[in-house]
């Protein structure tokens, strides 16, 4: 009878897994869509900046580099939005090819290194990024401390800096700041006339999103667009939407885009 009622809950929780994989691969086919058909003229259009993505290696760039952390740190974990993600925000750039592009948070540089691939397929615009760096030889209570409890722990390591795995020849559309987003944000800000896209990959924390989401809303002209990770972290991306009666979407359950004006 035990083996019996064993059996039954282990085909019930495989059973409920494999729902739950259903309904995710459901929804993430409806954001993949939606997002194709919201900023680009046409499948053939996406296919041909997606196939760029793929020229570049950029799988292999963060592979070797990836290896390379694992050596180099005993602690910490890597940190970077993974190339489905990359691709999408190359993809973006490559369609609005934007003057101005904000970051917060850059870690390990994986977003950062898409983002530069792809101003740098444009020949146009300039990367501007903000980043407190966690080192893996830092105690990561300690760190905690100094930004927010949850912190997840993405570390670069002791002897490299933010974006370190972007090579040499990409980074000259590059301004790199480090410092707290909080404190570095809003001087970046005022010596820009505008910005055209944002990027937000720093804190995830609740008053940090928000602060963020708003100052980059601020520094829009007519036409702009937020894409933030971690957006389940918090309720700060659907209560920034709300507020401002925003157009928003998502690219996976983690990573979506809010935006102003006509962007298109």
């Amino acid at each position: 009878m035990n083996k019996y009622i064993s059996y039954l809950d282990t085909f019930g929780r495989s059973a409920g897994q494999k729902i739950r994989n259903v309904r995710s691969s459901i929804w993430q086919y409806k954001w993949d869509r939606r997002f194709k058909n919201r900023f680009f003229n046409s499948r053939k259009e996406y296919d041909s900046y997606a196939v760029e993505f793929e020229q570049k290696s950029v799988s292999d760039i963060i592979e070797q580099s990836s290896d390379e952390f694992a050596t180099l740190t005993s602690s910490g974990k890597w940190g970077g939005i993974g190339t489905k993600i990359g691709k999408r925000y190359y993809t973006l750039v490559r369609k609005l090819k934007p003057d101005v592009i904000v970051e917060t948070g850059v870690c390990n540089g994986v977003s950062t290194l898409c983002t530069l691939l792809a101003l740098d397929e444009n020949d146009h615009g300039t990367l501007y990024s903000i980043d407190y760096p966690y080192y893996a030889d830092v105690p990561l209570s300690e760190f905690r401390d100094e930004t927010f409890e949850d912190f997840g722990g993405a570390a670069i390591p002791s002897d490299k800096e933010p974006g370190w795995i972007v090579p040499d020849e990409y980074q000259s559309q590059w301004d790199l700041r480090i410092g707290k987003s909080q404190r570095e944000l809003p001087q970046l800000v005022t010596e820009l006339e505008s910005i055209d896209v944002f990027i937000h990959d720093s804190e995830h924390s609740l008053p940090c999103m928000l602060f963020e989401y708003d100052l980059a809303w601020e520094w829009f002209g007519s036409n702009g667009i937020i894409l933030s990770d971690d957006i389940d972290w918090n309720g700060a991306f659907d209560s920034f939407a709300s507020a401002r009666t925003a157009e928003s979407g998502q690219i996976t359950s983690s990573v979506g885009y809010l935006i102003k004006g006509g962007v298109k």
